[in-house]
């Protein structure tokens, strides 16, 4: 009964496909998720092809959209990740030319799964951390729980448990608040990883065991979730378990074939066959597992995913130019036809505008001036106390080690004057600012931090191959100044994070810190009111994430041009 239903579900699609000539891109997406269910991969392929080049050619985005997740699913089963990049890279560009966060945000997401894969963890964190801040702009919470997800699993990948579990647990908690059961159970499942990573087995059994026994309906997932609960079972030197529940994990991965699962199912079998001193068995898995991972990934594949990558950055930079060109075409077409039919408008009601454009700006200006003069104010407050407490009080002991002729103790209290005051300088503005840029003025600074305090720093610029205008350069350099201060100060913090991206017309900072945060926002104080000034100044953005206990990221987006 069972095989007469899948011939009849094949023949009610199939027949009118192949009664005419032009088969509809429903039907061939039909095609292939029925061979897909039968795991005839090539011919999924070939009828989910048809069905995207179908969309593509009638111009349909949406159908595009709707289709291409069908693709990508069978790469990552067979482990194609090249034939992965290339959909994944195509996409985006499509999603780019028609200004489609969302579609933007969802392919970031999955390069940073293919980079992941491959072990660029540079990468994958870059993408990752960009799907973050979209789906934060987009306010969709399911995406920032995917995020966190994401990034846990980077985390774990670095053997950075901790970091892991903290945003592996923030996934999960919204996960419970929006009634995804099933993306909860696989948080658990990486919840566990994380648990077993820092050697407590039984909480980990814990969470693996929410996972085993719920029986998720996605194959690949539940077939990673017993593979892991065979890995903790073998941490807890229950042999037995570990070998029943790593071979459901294999049997299910063969079944699906999913070339990674059966990979690490291999591996697993090995390392408990040879805990058993079963070491013919252990070997001939050991064998399966190598041959598996050099034909996954390997150096020949990374290069052809990055060359597959810069192909992609090549081709946006040529649509970029190609778009700005025809956007200055048409605006200058547009500025002569409006200049010609409002010359006579313009005439009339010139000067009431005028007046009204001067009154705006001189209100402005008021409002800009008082913003200003408090940011100075603050700052000359800062700059005096800085000298009182400082430079005034080694001048006082040189002073009266003078009086007493005690002349090398006096050299040396103005020495560390000298320090001081050099120190006080290169707050207010470092010197090599002008000269090395931004990002080495940043880096210094934090070179020194790193040297005083117990703070691990980590500090990344990507795209700043040309120099900001000055007056940015400044006020970024203020800018962060001011939140490393509040980090050194105030957040109690252990892991301090900064990280500078420029695009082509704006600059993103984002500052992460791991200290106390706070819960609920109080009212912004005169530092937080000096930062919101100088980012208004800049006509930016600032977004500011704390909640208590559990960090603060601060994301600022300023124009460059």
């Amino acid at each position: 009964m069972q095989r007469f239903t899948g011939l009849l579900y094949l023949w009610l699609f199939a027949i009118p496909a192949f009664g005419r000539q032009d088969t509809s891109a429903d039907q061939l997406n039909v095609l292939g998720q029925h061979a897909q269910d039968q795991r005839d991969y090539p011919s999924a392929i070939r009828y989910y092809r048809q069905c995207l080049e179908k969309e593509e050619a009638s111009g349909n985005y949406a159908g595009v959209v709707q289709y291409y997740p069908s693709f990508l699913n069978i790469y990552f089963y067979t482990g194609n990740y090249p034939e992965a990049m290339k959909t994944a890279v195509s996409i985006l560009a499509m999603a780019e030319s028609h200004a489609d966060t969302l579609q933007i945000a969802k392919c970031y997401n999955i390069l940073g799964f293919i980079y992941f894969k491959q072990g660029d963890a540079h990468n994958s964190e870059l993408y990752y951390r960009q799907y973050l801040y979209l789906s934060g702009r987009l306010g969709n919470p399911r995406m920032i729980a995917d995020a966190y997800n994401n990034i846990g699993d980077l985390r774990l990948a670095d053997h950075r448990w901790r970091e892991a579990l903290t945003a592996l647990l923030r996934a999960d908690s919204l996960y419970t608040a929006l009634g995804l059961t099933e993306r909860q159970v696989y948080t658990s499942d990486k919840i566990s990883r994380a648990y077993k990573g820092l050697g407590d087995y039984r909480k980990a059994l814990t969470y693996s065991t929410k996972a085993v026994t719920y029986w998720s309906s996605n194959e690949y997932d539940l077939a990673g979730y017993f593979i892991n609960a065979g890995d903790i079972y073998k941490g807890l030197s229950d042999l037995r378990n570990a070998e029943r529940m790593t071979r459901s994990g294999l049997i299910l991965s063969q079944a699906i074939r999913h070339r990674e699962d059966v990979m690490e199912a291999d591996k697993a079998l090995a390392e408990i066959f040879a805990l058993e001193h079963r070491y013919d068995s252990a070997y001939i898995y050991y064998t399966h597992y190598a041959s598996l991972k050099d034909s996954l990934s390997n150096e020949q594949i990374r290069k052809e995913i990055g060359e597959i990558h810069e192909r992609y950055a090549v081709d946006k930079k040529d649509r970029e130019i190609q778009l700005q060109k025809a956007q200055l075409d048409r605006q200058s077409l547009e500025r002569n036809i409006l200049l010609i039919a409002s010359v006579l408008l313009i005439a009339v009601i010139g000067l009431l505008y005028n007046r009204r454009r001067l009154k705006q700006k001189a209100d402005y200006d008021t409002r800009l001036f008082g913003a200003v003069i408090a940011v100075q104010d603050e700052e000359r407050k800062r700059i005096a106390q800085d000298i009182h407490d400082t430079l005034g009080s080694i001048l006082s002991a040189a002073k009266l080690n003078l009086s007493a002729h005690q002349y090398a103790t006096s050299l040396t209290l103005l020495d560390q004057a000298a320090v001081e005051l050099r120190n006080i300088a290169h707050n207010i503005m470092p010197a090599g600012l002008s000269k090395i840029g931004l990002p080495e003025a940043v880096k210094g600074h934090l070179d020194k931090i790193g040297d005083s305090h117990s703070l691990t720093v980590s500090f990344q610029a990507h795209g700043f191959g040309e120099r900001l205008p000055e007056a940015v350069e400044i006020s970024l350099y203020r800018i962060l100044l001011e939140l490393i201060n509040n980090v050194i100060k105030h957040a109690g913090a252990s892991r301090l994070s900064i990280q500078m991206i420029r695009y082509p017309t704006y600059v993103n900072v984002m500052v992460e810190d791991n200290g106390k945060g706070l819960d609920p926002l109080p009212a912004r104080g005169m530092g937080l009111n000096n930062i919101y000034s100088r980012v208004g100044y800049l006509k930016g953005t600032i977004d500011v994430d704390a909640h208590k206990g559990t960090g603060t990221s601060v994301v600022i987006e300023v124009p460059c041009v």
